[in-house]
């Protein structure tokens, strides 16, 4: 098989790539791989792991999409690249900046880009879903009916509080 960059000589680096779930295949011959900065010492038959790994994550840049290269932090001018490379964003305004790519990433890393664990105790309450409270009102209406039946008027005040809360 040729070399896809220079058509001349075997390709003997073969790197298949996963990127946003497009894989790519690319063949290259020595000479070619090391102008991209994959050198691993393929000529003298000698090569280092380490070597390889750290030089193909410069490789990588290649196959992030244009915007995602030249998408920057309005604020510090992080570039989205450098985020990727280093996996720090440069200030509180890169998450606005990086909103979209950083809920993909975390959709892909979490399974989702919401929170779902616990609260802190001292924090807001979680929004729910329209559903979730119709759910909580009927449930707290019904145990209302119950404590006025009980004549429990104390318990009936706090849950009707909670109602008020809850609703409004």
């Amino acid at each position: 098989m040729l070399c896809e960059e220079c058509r001349e000589k075997s390709a003997v680096v073969f790197l298949k790539l996963a990127v946003n779930n497009k894989v790519t295949e690319l063949h290259l011959c020595p000479a070619c791989a090391a102008k991209k900065g994959m050198g691993f010492g393929l000529e003298t038959g000698a090569f280092n792991i380490s070597d390889i790994v750290g030089n193909m994550s410069g490789y990588f840049k290649d196959f992030l999409p244009v915007e995602k290269k030249t998408l920057r932090c309005g604020a510090c001018g992080l570039k989205y690249s450098e985020f990727k490379e280093t996996g720090r964003l440069g200030c509180p305004d890169c998450y606005a900046g990086f909103e979209e790519q950083l809920t993909e990433l975390m959709t892909r890393i979490h399974g989702a880009s919401r929170h779902s664990g616990r609260v802190y105790r001292g924090g807001p309450a979680p929004k729910l879903s329209k559903a979730e409270t119709a759910r909580r009102l009927e449930e707290l209406r019904a145990a209302l009916k119950d404590a006025v039946a009980k004549e429990d008027f104390e318990a009936a005040a706090r849950l009707r509080d909670e109602m008020k809360r809850s609703d409004g």
